[in-house]
């Protein structure tokens, strides 16, 4: 079975993010969720379906996958989803190891293993050997406010919806403040900042949020892949880092495991390399004893493939969901949504589910 086509599409859908006040510009844009998908048709009429990261950056991905990868696929066969991905590595590297270049190659893997999947007859966690039967539990993944009022409000709002665990994208201690004082003491809450400071602000920072008992700290130093800057952070203050949401490739997740840099590795399935590069960061990091804790504010393909992914390993982790309402949804909502705090893993074959064409066109930039 060869692959015969392959399509892209844009889409840019609202949503609301459970308050009028302007958005910061130091977050994502508010105005809708990017998405890039990618279709893939093989010569018997399957159909694959991917998410290449798209966020800030559609159109760029959008056009590598059209002009960089696609001439690339046509006639490949469908069966040989690791041979396709390390290719297409090997002949892009020129353009770039992580990036825009591994957004592209992650969504087309992602895409072959929901083709692969559908061939088969079998989910993709059935393909890895896996029942998919594990717990899948949820944290809230809230938006950035940078007001300690509105963090309260929407840390209610989750925890009303059965959320047990919750993550804010803050950079102020007064949040962070507001939002333990809300969950108490037993709550997990993590703390993303999007990688603002510096090694010596990033440590008197650390000290000062000692007080609020953080699951973790995820991404506190610029530049993200200053390894042994968060391994200093972690020795010298205790605290748990989590990081990796913008490595790819499982050789930045190497590098990261041999310095000792974290508690917690954040691979993206639509950033690192798709299904076939989390698998080997999945098998590194077991190796390590190093939790892995998928990145996975998407809506798309991405998600799914992140709860498929999530049965792969030996203990599963904790799965985000952003905590946001997109005005329309690609696939069910019982799906995007957990119940009683924890996600359930599509059983249909491939990924488990096709995106609503509707919803797709209605929302198509392109």
């Amino acid at each position: 079975m060869k692959i015969a086509n392959v399509e892209v599409f844009e889409l840019e859908i609202p949503f609301d993010r459970g308050t009028k006040v302007e958005s910061p510009k130091s977050f994502l844009k508010a105005s809708g969720l990017d998405f890039c998908l990618i279709k893939l048709e093989s010569d018997s009429g399957l159909i694959g379906w991917g998410e290449a990261f798209a966020y800030h950056c559609r159109p760029a991905v959008a056009a590598a996958i059209e002009h960089m990868v696609k001439p690339l696929l046509i006639g490949k066969d469908v069966r040989d989803v690791l041979g396709i991905n390390a290719d297409l590595q090997k002949m892009l590297h020129m353009y770039g190891r992580y990036g825009i270049t591994m957004f592209a190659i992650s969504g087309v893997d992602i895409a072959l293993w929901d083709l692969l999947g559908k061939r088969l007859n079998q989910p993709i966690f059935e393909i890895f050997g896996s029942s998919g039967n594990s717990r899948v539990p949820a944290y809230a993944s809230l938006w950035r406010y940078e007001d300690p009022e509105l963090v309260a409000d929407r840390v209610k709002a989750a925890r009303s919806l059965g959320y047990g665990m919750i993550k804010l994208h803050e950079v102020g201690l007064a949040e962070v403040h507001s939002a333990r004082d809300v969950v108490g003491p037993e709550i997990p809450l993590m703390l993303d900042t999007n990688c603002p400071w510096t090694l010596l602000e990033a440590r008197e920072m650390v000290l000062a949020l000692r007080e609020y008992n953080l699951y973790w700290l995820e991404e506190p130093l610029s530049p993200p892949e200053d390894f042994s800057g968060l391994s200093y952070l972690k020795n010298e203050t205790g605290v748990r880092i989590a990081s990796g949401e913008h490595a790819c490739t499982a050789f930045q997740f190497r590098d990261m495991l041999q310095k000792g840099a974290i508690d917690f590795a954040q691979p993206s399935v639509t950033k690192v390399g798709g299904i076939t590069e989390f698998r080997k960061v999945i098998n590194l990091c077991e190796s390590c004893g190093v939790q892995v804790m998928p990145h996975s504010p998407y809506f798309g393909p991405g998600f799914l493939a992140t709860l498929h992914l999530s049965q792969v390993s030996n203990t599963p982790g904790f799965v985000e969901r952003f905590f946001v309402k997109p005005e329309a949804n690609l696939y069910p909502e019982e799906i995007l949504n957990p119940m009683e705090g924890n996600f359930s893993v599509p059983k249909g074959p491939g990924l488990g589910f096709d995106p609503d064409m509707d919803v797709v066109k209605t929302y198509l930039t392109n």
